[in-house]
């Protein structure tokens, strides 16, 4: 005769309390899913990692990166003017002093929501980032669904809202760039890159525009939409087709906070404005710097934001990688910046934005009682309860 099953947790495991023979079904499942999850994790950080290696071993053989000094970074880094850096850690606690503010302006319908909580949410939520890599993204909504008792799922859908706003607005941003900044790469891969890069901004520009008018059309009608799109998509299997609908059915809870139109431009405005922080943070810690870089506009700066957002897809948590590369690559591929110069602006930018961040979300996690594993296991115990509701 097998005896009940119990269960008890120590420090965020799961152990067979004494009596016990077995885990349950149930918590074998979870015990699965949570080493399938770490397998995948350590598997894309190792994809990344190989990634970021291969562009490093082919820029070590051209010749300039080839003489690269040491020295000349050093003396980059250590005689970069305070100023600039002064007013882009300034700019840095603005974006998310912004965000609050946006993410209020998304929650009004729901409730008013405490401005520090919100504030709190994306500093704790984008040190995760920084630490964990993207499974952190989860860490905002999770925080601020648990400290204003508002439901994991309508936290998701303006998380995601904001998500596509920010990516519009990037788009928007490079795109405007490449059209009203002179770029002139000096080597052949730099302006094959550049060309590619054009045809890509082109394209990102109308999808961004198609995107705009699909959600302007989704907000006006989305209970007929999401009918149409099961519809169109029926022929998926049942689980699959069930997930899609809860994903489009989130989606239509995080637009219905967008009430009328002077909701809708308030939230736009509020994205252009981060848009316009981040993109001035970078500008101002290119003018620490020496003259190559100190002298490339505001607009060169958003051609290397939008390239530093395409590295965030190989990121190493901790360390970065794909961010600084992203920077690197497009300062002296594009604007032709020495590879020491290059560096130096890569580094000072991720010193910049995570490194406040990370030392203010220590400090908050200790103000509220709280560690990092603790915080990532509240993300994934509220992700899990919007999944299956």
């Amino acid at each position: 005769m097998t005896r009940g099953r119990l269960f008890c947790r120590d420090a965020g495991r799961l152990t067979l309390a004494e009596g016990s023979d077995s885990f349950s079904d149930e918590e074998s499942g979870k015990i699965s899913s949570n080493m399938r999850k770490g397998h995948r994790r350590w598997l894309w950080l190792g994809i990344g990692a190989i990634i970021i290696a291969l562009i490093f071993y082919n820029l070590s053989r051209s010749p300039e990166w080839g003489n690269f000094r040491w020295t000349r970074l050093w003396a980059l880094l250590t005689g970069a003017s305070p100023g600039p850096l002064l007013l882009a850690l300034m700019g840095v606690f603005c974006t998310y002093f912004v965000r609050a503010l946006r993410w209020r302006f998304f929650l009004k319908p729901i409730k008013k929501a405490s401005l520090w909580v919100l504030f709190v949410g994306q500093i704790l939520g984008f040190s995760s980032i920084y630490l964990i890599g993207r499974p952190g993204e989860f860490v905002r909504p999770a925080y601020i669904a648990k400290k204003e008792n508002v439901s994991m799922s309508a936290m998701l859908a303006v998380w995601l809202l904001e998500r596509i706003f920010d990516t519009v607005f990037l788009v928007l941003l490079f795109a405007a760039a490449l059209d009203f900044q002179p770029v002139e790469p000096e080597t052949a891969r730099g302006t094959k890159v550049l060309a590619a890069l054009h045809r890509g901004g082109d394209v990102m520009l109308i999808l961004a525009v198609l995107l705009v008018v699909g959600l302007l059309l989704f907000w006006l009608r989305s209970g007929q939409f999401t009918a149409w799109m099961l519809r169109l998509f029926r022929f998926l299997p049942a689980t699959a087709l069930r997930r899609f609908e809860r994903f489009l059915r989130s989606f239509a809870e995080g637009l219905s906070v967008i009430r009328n139109w002077k909701d809708l431009l308030g939230s736009l405005i509020l994205t252009a404005v981060v848009w316009f922080l981040n993109t001035s943070i970078f500008w101002l810690v290119f003018q620490s710097l020496p003259k190559e870089v100190a002298d490339l506009s505001w607009l060169a700066s958003a051609v290397t934001l939008f390239c530093a957002a395409l590295g965030l897809a190989v990121q190493i948590p901790g360390v970065g990688g794909g961010y600084q590369v992203g920077i690197i690559l497009a300062l002296n591929e594009f604007f032709n910046v020495p590879a020491e110069a290059a560096t130096g602006a890569g580094i000072l930018v991720w010193i910049i934005m995570s490194v406040p961040c990370l030392a203010s979300g220590l400090v908050l996690l200790v103000h509220e009682g709280l560690t990092l594993r603790k915080l990532e296991a509240l993300a994934e115990e509220e992700r899990e309860l919007a999944e299956n509701n």
